[in-house]
């Protein structure tokens, strides 16, 4: 997965969420990368 809006990336790449609110997954892109997404409630 990669980090979208209202997500951070830790050294050990370990997804957290930056902002409170609903967790969101999507696909995006040519290669049909993973994103999760944090949309404040």
């Amino acid at each position: 997965f990669h980090a979208g809006y209202g997500v951070g990336m830790g050294k050990d790449h370990t997804l957290f969420a930056k902002v409170e609110g609903v967790i969101k997954f999507e696909v995006k892109g040519a290669f049909g990368r993973r994103y999760v997404s944090v949309i404040a409630a």
